[in-house]
């Protein structure tokens, strides 16, 4: 069997350490070429190994790499990558996009979205991807999984893992930003992943992260993440449950590694040196026993790691099947429950920090994580809030708080006469319009098919007949799709100003103008302060709802607000969530409605009055708001035009439109980028340079692929029957389909402090996609 030529990319410690002399000692590997910035490391590596071809970049590599046109060989078909963590989603998909097998170093993803992403890109190249832990192929593990049977069912698991690192605030893991976090993304990547093997030799386990406290000792170093960790892990089968206590540290006083496993007949015992069993047997008490380890058992297991590396690479090139070692198909699901535990980890962790921990800066402030903090929690916000707290903490009627914030709320929108009411959240907001215009079982709703989903599904709970719309170029319902499809029995037609972005309010009412009947209703929940014509959103039609939830441009954490011209409709929101009180107080008397003041509809929708006094101070400041986040989307969009696979031309604001910029949106032109960038791997990307809060947003999608509403009779069996069929089901909605696959949203930063983040965020975006573009 011929040697497969291999590359590596990184010419750290960990590559010299490990992988140099695995590959050279090996039949199976010829390594052919390497690459690092930086110039001395490529010059020492060419001291040692004069024949090994070195580059400074990833890009000329994978040039140099490229088929001979004449014999369609490459001089390499496998890359070993040992990079600081935050390098490898610059350097993952271009080569599994290039065809490239790769053995990665630890961890095997900064997040679960990141590996998956990985694991994806490998699948569609038909690439072997797997992670560089020598221990899963190491003679010690194989041990283990082979005595572990002989102490029965297992109760629990002690482990620890400490090393002693002198200066914690030195190179790139002294940076959460750059290593994906402390002790636990790095010694603790090993220590999770043995002991999440080991649990499952077994039995298949589910494992959850019952306790996770990560400390913050010598903080004099300059480190900004944990240096020790004392996690608990469950983990869970059909018949039984164990504990794991893991200790992690890079502080310890010398190295040190134990694993304890307790069983229902005996124990199990691993340290450094050796590895012991004591049991119970039908003999009487038994014991094995693992002879001393020595210095080279650590490099036999990394030659084991690339023979399995080998294994698995040559049954893809050559097409046969793979022997004993499987690498990476084996540990696939292994790697995903390693990253999502350690996630967990941190998710959950109790952070114990030093109340005179001094606030560090990263040393690479391009690096830090760019994270849109909102509402932002100023002295204004405490007080208004405090006072509220002093005031009422839960109002009956329609003063206090709720008046303040009702009235202003009616005044801002240039519609004194009409009628606000608070609701606890946006959806109840919607329930309770839809309540109040009458929707009634059979009756036909025309809704976006592109919206988030609590647009529609209120609605369901009256029994009603949804009809789903295509969208326009910018996500938006499209008016001409409305014209055709309403019929005789249309009822109302809801429109939603997706992302900020008004609809097309004088093609709807032109519409509309032919069916006097048909009721207009808009949801606003995302265009807090938006205009189309001078003419604030929400006061087109009969009635209107806005979301107050945290992330919106106007929130109190939860809450909801209604806006209608219609006594009427007002009145019955107030019977619907509003009962007794304030009902009395605003239902007339000689309403008939009035009578059934004390119940209402049975159901109570009042708003959190501390939650509307968060939402008041906002609104307060919504037009400082919306000023800077006009300016701030203007200097994106400008920026954004010159990258040719971003297209951004549907939402510049014309014709009058004035968006609110809840997000700014783009749509990523796959035809337009270079080979191998999708819009997964680019917004992966931008996570990795910091920009986590750059999204695809997937929980807004296509309503009409849900069960809730193609197959209501599943969850709403009383008002659904068995052959209900969604009126238009087989459409295609080929406008809201391509707007689904292709949006990115951005945050937009809403106060005058953001620009120098707005600065660098739009600077990070240009830079990955100029990395790209290069190419």
């Amino acid at each position: 069997m011929a040697p497969i030529g291999i590359a590596i990319v990184g010419l750290g410690q960990r590559t010299y350490k490990k992988a140099l002399g695995a590959i050279n000692e090996s039949k199976y590997w010829q390594l052919i070429a390497a690459t690092d910035p930086l110039e001395s490391q490529r010059v020492y590596l060419t001291t040692l190994y004069p024949s090994v071809r070195t580059f400074a970049s990833l890009q000329e590599i994978l040039e140099w790499n490229k088929r001979d046109d004449r014999d369609g060989l490459r001089r390499f078909e496998a890359v070993y990558v040992a990079v600081p963590h935050h390098c490898y989603a610059d350097i993952l998909p271009h080569l599994l996009s290039n065809g490239i097998h790769v053995l990665k170093e630890k961890p095997a993803g900064m997040n679960p979205e990141e590996l998956l992403l990985y694991q994806n890109l490998a699948d569609s190249n038909s690439v072997v991807l797997t992670t560089a832990s020598q221990r899963r192929y190491g003679s010690a593990m194989a041990q283990m999984k082979s005595w572990i049977v002989h102490i029965g069912p297992i109760s629990s698991i002690e482990a620890k893992l400490k090393l002693c690192i002198s200066n914690l605030g030195e190179g790139w893991r002294a940076q959460s930003s750059l290593a994906g976090g402390g002790a636990m993304a790095d010694v603790g990547w090993h220590l999770l992943d043995m002991i999440i093997e080991l649990a499952n030799s077994i039995d298949e386990c589910t494992t959850t992260v019952d306790y996770s406290r990560l400390f913050y000792v010598r903080t004099s170093h300059g480190h900004d993440c944990e240096d020790s960790a004392d996690i608990v892990l469950g983990f869970h089968n059909t018949t039984n449950r164990m504990t794991a206590h893991l200790n992690v540290s890079r502080i310890g006083h010398q190295a040190t590694e134990e694993v304890i496993i307790t069983g229902e007949t005996g124990v199990l015992v691993f340290n450094c040196s050796e590895i012991f069993v004591h049991f119970e047997s039908g003999v009487g008490k038994e014991h094995l026993y693992y002879k001393p380890f020595d210095a080279s058992d650590n490099q036999t297991d990394i030659a084991m790691m690339f023979a399995g590396f080998h294994d698995h690479v040559h049954s893809v090139v050559s097409g046969s099947s793979p022997g004993s070692h499987q690498g990476y198909s084996a540990y696939r699901s292994q790697d995903m429950v390693v990253t999502r535990t350690l996630q967990a980890v941190y998710q959950h962790a109790n952070k114990q920090k030093p109340s005179n921990k001094p606030v560090i800066q990263s040393t690479s402030p391009d690096m830090r994580t760019l994270t849109m903090e909102w509402p932002i929690i100023d002295n204004a916000l405490e007080k208004m809030v405090s006072d509220q707290l002093h005031k009422d903490i839960s109002i009956y009627g329609n003063g206090g708080i709720f008046q303040e914030f009702e009235t202003e709320f009616k005044d801002y929108h240039d519609a004194a006469s009409s009628y606000a009411l608070l609701h606890n959240s946006g959806t109840n907001a919607l329930h309770a319009l839809y309540f109040a215009v009458g929707f009634m079982p059979g009756d036909e709703v025309i809704f976006p098919v592109y919206t988030f989903h609590a647009t529609c599904s209120p609605a369901m709970h009256f029994g009603i007949k949804p009809v789903f719309c295509d969208a326009t170029e910018n996500g938006t319902i499209s008016a001409s799709a409305i014209a055709n499809a309403i019929t005789t029995k249309t009822k109302a037609v809801v429109v939603t100003h997706m992302w900020g972005n008004p609809c097309d309010m004088a093609a709807i009412r032109s519409v509309l103008m032919k069916w006097p009947g048909i009721l207009l209703l808009e949801d606003c929940s995302h265009a807090h302060g938006a205009k189309y014509k001078g003419q604030h959103v929400g006061t087109f039609g009969d009635g209107a709802a806005w979301s107050l939830q945290g992330q919106k441009i106007v929130t109190g954490g939860e809450g909801g607000i209604t806006l209608t011209k219609h006594p009427d409709f007002h009145y019955r929101m107030l019977i619907f969530g509003h009962y007794n009180k304030r009902c009395k107080l605003e239902i007339p008397a000689d309403h008939y409605l009035r009578q059934s003041a004390l119940t209402g509809a049975g159901l109570k929708n009042r708003a959190h009055p501390l939650a509307i006094g968060i939402a008041l101070n906002q609104l307060r400041q919504l037009p400082d708001f919306y000023a800077c986040k006009t300016r701030f989307t203007a200097q994106i969009a400008d920026k954004l035009a010159t990258v040719p696979f971003l297209d951004i031309s549907a939402f510049n604001p014309a014709g009058g439109t004035e968006p609110a910029w809840y997000a700014f949106t783009t749509r990523f032109k796959a035809a337009k980028a270079p080979q191998g960038l999708t819009r997964e791997v680019f917004v992966q990307q931008l996570h990795s340079k910091g920009l986590v809060d750059v999204d695809i947003p997937r929980s807004t999608g296509l309503l009409h692929l849900e069960p809730l509403f193609n197959k209501p009779q599943d969850l709403l069996p009383h008002l659904y029957s068995e052959d209900y069929t969604l009126q238009n089901n087989d459409k295609s909605f080929h406008e809201a389909q391509a707007f689904f696959e292709e949006v990115i949203k951005f945050p937009v930063y809403a106060t005058a402090d953001g620009q120098a983040t707005t600065d660098r965020f739009v600077q990070t975006i240009l830079e990955v996609a100029a990395n790209w573009t290069a190419k």
